[in-house]
């Protein structure tokens, strides 16, 4: 009688152990076979994906699938972009299973090719990982990550490292926006915060770096754009479009500390007609002193300039309520390549090549 006691209790557990490993091990068919066939039907598509194997493990509550030796190709009308990235793990059937989450650390090579020229990104990071969120048509609507120990190198030289790179890229197409300045807009938005930026190989003037170092504590922000902007495109011709149809780039929560530097503000960015930045900020900046000191001893403003800013930022700073260090609030804009904090030039900016 003992023994008949537990005999169907145990029998419901067999049951289920043996329901949930045929159903695992069937997810796991599904999901290589999936992407197999995904793989061997994207013509058509602008976004082509392709690996050289597929294995899941992780029984009995995980379903982790690994993909060997990914890439990936953007065609677009005036160029495209490859990818080639490490070793990838993907986890399956998360909020409602339009969530792939993702592990790829290692290296990932991103090659740009447009009109005639070839530009290539090498990342190489110690942790990558992250999440792609899907509509129910299979669109991606979102990309959020996060890396640490950065190293990126463009056409093969080094160019900076992060200590820790975090972002989050979401689109919802014809969203509107009435705080927006263009309300119609693809609804495209990026929120970063880097930290532990290198500069080391951004040849900084020996004076900027003794006052400001050669780090980014901090970088983070929230970019809207505003307007169909096509990425894969930033030729003149496609900027020029975006341009014409009114498209802004909305800068929120920016947030710069950069040595005695502290920087906040929020603002908007265009082109002009010949395709260089135009914005207008409203910033709340500490160390300004200090950056006006430099520029007078490096040449870039002359002494003149550097006199009338000091006074400027004397009346314009103010001790914070919550304490820290005093700070100037300035409007600061971009117009005709200059960079000016308040009436004053501060900088004349390089010309950017599109082509």
């Amino acid at each position: 009688m003992i023994q008949r006691k537990y005999l169907i209790p145990a029998g419901v557990v067999a049951l289920f152990v043996a329901v949930w490993t045929l159903g695992w091990f069937w997810f796991a068919r599904e999901i290589q076979v999936g992407l197999q066939e995904f793989a061997a039907n994207q013509d058509g598509n602008p976004v082509t994906l392709y690996w050289d194997g597929v294995r899941v493990d992780g029984y009995p509550n995980r379903l982790n699938t690994h993909l060997t030796r990914p890439r990936g190709v953007w065609s677009g009308p005036d160029g495209e972009v490859t990818w080639a990235g490490a070793d990838t793990i993907l986890g399956f059937f998360t909020d409602g299973g339009r969530t792939v989450s993702f592990r790829a650390p290692g290296t990932h090579d991103v090659t740009l090719r447009a009109n005639g020229a070839e530009r290539r990104m090498a990342a190489t990071g110690q942790g990558l990982g992250g999440r792609v969120d899907f509509d129910g048509n299979g669109r991606a609507t979102g990309l959020r990550g996060l890396a640490t120990e950065l190293d990126i190198a463009v056409d093969g030289r080094p160019a900076t490292s992060l200590d820790r790179a975090a972002f989050d890229w979401s689109q919802v197409e014809n969203q509107a926006d009435s705080d927006g300045i263009h309300p119609d807009s693809a609804g495209q938005t990026l929120i970063f915060s880097l930290s532990g930026v290198s500069l080391t190989a951004a040849g900084l003037d020996a004076n900027l770096a003794a006052t400001l170092g050669r780090k980014l504590d901090q970088l983070a922000g929230r970019l809207s754009v505003r307007g169909a902007l096509d990425p894969a495109d930033l030729s003149p011709g496609g900027l020029a479009r975006w341009r014409d149809g009114g498209g802004t780039l909305e800068v929120a929560d920016f947030t710069l500390a950069w040595g005695p530097l502290r920087i906040a503000g929020d603002g908007t960015l265009a082109v002009d007609d010949a395709l260089q930045p135009v914005g207008a900020f409203t910033a709340q900046i500490a160390g300004l002193d200090r950056l006006v000191d430099l520029l007078e001893q490096t040449g870039q403003i002359p002494p003149q300039h550097a006199a009338i800013a000091r006074i400027g930022v004397a009346v314009l700073t103010r001790a914070p309520a919550n304490g820290g260090p005093p700070q100037a609030r300035v409007p600061v804009s971009i117009q005709d390549r200059q960079l000016s904090v308040g009436p004053i030039p501060l900088l004349r900016l390089p010309v950017i090549d599109w082509n």
